[in-house]
């Protein structure tokens, strides 16, 4: 069957199925907005010359509203079936939606009706995508020792670090643009005046138009926004901060609390490095234990609060890593399995 021939078919079943439009109600209503004036019903009576005119055009005239009735069905129907497929996608901002797989080793993309796959190449959404199937929620997940980059549908770009969830819309339809995170992401979010991007945590939420921001929200005792440049407004509850460049906002006690920061070593672990600067033992081996899946022991709990600069590449193997952390000569660290033994 030609083109042409499968289009006169489906023209064929709209009639069919369609309802035959009310061409003298269509008629009234078009001789009321227009202030017409009535025509008498005796078609022997006399016809006023100013009423001549009119009256030549009644056939044509009830022939349009006609056909701007099917018109009207038409469009309508359109616009309907069309409003299905652009129906906004809400991302829940109190939880996840989707559930995924307890335990992974791979990127994995879970969709909503929990269909999981492993992916290996960077994926990019595309929201001119001309796709018949309606917008669709997601999660992407990244295990212990990975990370990865995204590409979201209206161009913001994501960096996700080790042990971290992203939920968001393969398409953003409606007039914000939400996502929802658990661990550490950094984006660089497409400005966009009309509609604000914002990142949901189980803690802070983050509202930007067009900007790049660091989020850590691994639990609440660490969970902060960083920005690097623009402005981001950073909430919880009914607190909500501004911040400028160089500033990083993070809960102490039920407050909100903003102090400057040099963004630098917060975001080098998108650029591969480990970089703690003036940083805690015990967060630094935190840290080593998410990126190469192991446990740590401190024989010494008071060792757990020294404070070093440390820099090593996420690359380096887990005995490397250790190694250059023994040659600061602080600490002594060794290597036992699935253990890592602080001296």
């Amino acid at each position: 069957m030609s083109p042409l021939e499968q289009w006169e078919l489906q023209s064929a079943l709209n009639r069919e199925h369609a309802s035959v439009p009310d061409v003298e109600a269509a008629w009234a209503d078009v001789s009321q907005r227009l202030d017409l004036p009535e025509m008498e019903e005796d078609a022997d009576a006399p016809i006023p010359a100013s009423q001549a005119l009119w009256h030549k055009m009644i056939p044509f005239a009830r022939w349009a509203a006609g056909i701007a009735a099917v018109i009207a069905l038409i469009v309508g129907y359109r616009y309907w079936s069309g409003s299905q497929e652009s129906m906004p996608v809400n991302v829940n901002a109190d939880s996840f939606a989707i559930n995924v797989p307890d335990s992974i080793d791979e990127v994995t993309i879970t969709t909503a009706d929990g269909h999981a796959r492993h992916i290996e190449e960077e994926m990019a959404l595309d929201q001119s995508a001309k796709d018949v199937k309606p917008a669709q929620l997601m999660a992407l997940s990244v295990p212990r020792g990975q990370d990865y980059h995204l590409t979201l549908a209206d161009g913001t770009q994501v960096w996700m670090n080790a042990e971290s969830r992203l939920e968001f819309p393969d398409r953003f339809n409606g007039n914000t643009r939400e996502v929802r995170l658990e661990g550490e992401a950094y984006f660089e979010v497409k400005r966009d005046a009309k509609r604000p991007f914002i990142v949901h945590t189980d803690y802070l939420t983050t509202r930007v138009l067009g900007t790049a921001f660091n989020v850590r929200a691994r639990s609440r005792r660490d969970a902060s926004v960083t920005l690097v440049s623009g402005r981001v407004q950073v909430g919880t509850g009914d607190l909500a901060k501004v911040l400028s460049p160089g500033e990083q906002a993070a809960l102490s006690g039920s407050q909100l609390a903003v102090k400057s920061v040099d963004t630098y070593p917060i975001i080098q672990w998108k650029e591969g490095f480990f970089y703690f600067d003036n940083q805690s033992l015990f967060f630094i081996m935190q840290e080593l234990s998410r990126w190469y899946g192991v446990n740590v022991s401190f024989d010494d709990t008071s060792k757990m609060q020294l404070r070093l600069h440390f820099v090593v590449e996420r690359s380096k193997s887990l005995r490397e890593a250790i190694a250059n952390l023994n040659a600061l000569g602080v600490v002594h660290a060794e290597v036992d399995g699935n253990m890592v033994i602080i001296n």
